[in-house]
């Protein structure tokens, strides 16, 4: 279960995790299945505030909070302690790169320090993610590069 926090990012209609959050015009954001359950949709079943989708399903999707949800699937891992590898030779991950999103052994991480340090990527301890909380986790890794646009005509552009 998502912290007390982290509610918001949950579909308003069934309170559910979804890889598929639409934007409505109103703002409400709801999943593919609860949409699905309104078809057509002329109004929101949250707000019943009018939307300017006549039919079908609105194509606005909720890129932060699936974003969100990308990120705090990871910080579940790291605390549940599934078993973390390293991305690059598989042994254990003992550190997380936010910036690279990839688990790292020590080896690894030795030469990810070497030649990446430069470069503003600070790798943490999966020890030190683990004692800290969600929102720390999530300050570690808040960047707005990693959000793409879901339209599949602006592949590479980035939010």
């Amino acid at each position: 279960l998502l912290e007390d926090d982290f509610q918001f990012i949950l579909c308003e209609g069934c309170r559910q995790e979804s890889s598929n959050l639409k934007l409505l015009t109103c703002l409400h954001t709801l999943c593919l299945s609860c949409l699905s359950k309104n078809k057509p949709i002329q109004q929101c079943p949250v707000c019943q505030t009018a939307t300017s989708q006549t039919s079908g399903i609105p194509d606005m999707d909720n890129l932060l909070f699936t974003s969100l949800q990308a990120r705090l699937k990871v910080y579940k891992e790291i605390v549940d302690g599934v078993d973390l590898f390293c991305d690059n030779c598989k042994k254990a991950g003992e550190f997380w790169c936010s910036e690279c999103e990839e688990f790292l052994c020590t080896k690894c991480f030795e030469a990810h320090q070497r030649y990446l340090k430069r470069e503003s990527h600070k790798a943490k301890r999966v020890m030190d993610i683990r004692a800290g909380s969600a929102k720390d986790f999530l300050e570690g890794t808040g960047r707005t590069g990693n959000l793409f646009c879901s339209n599949p005509n602006h592949k590479s552009q980035t939010v």
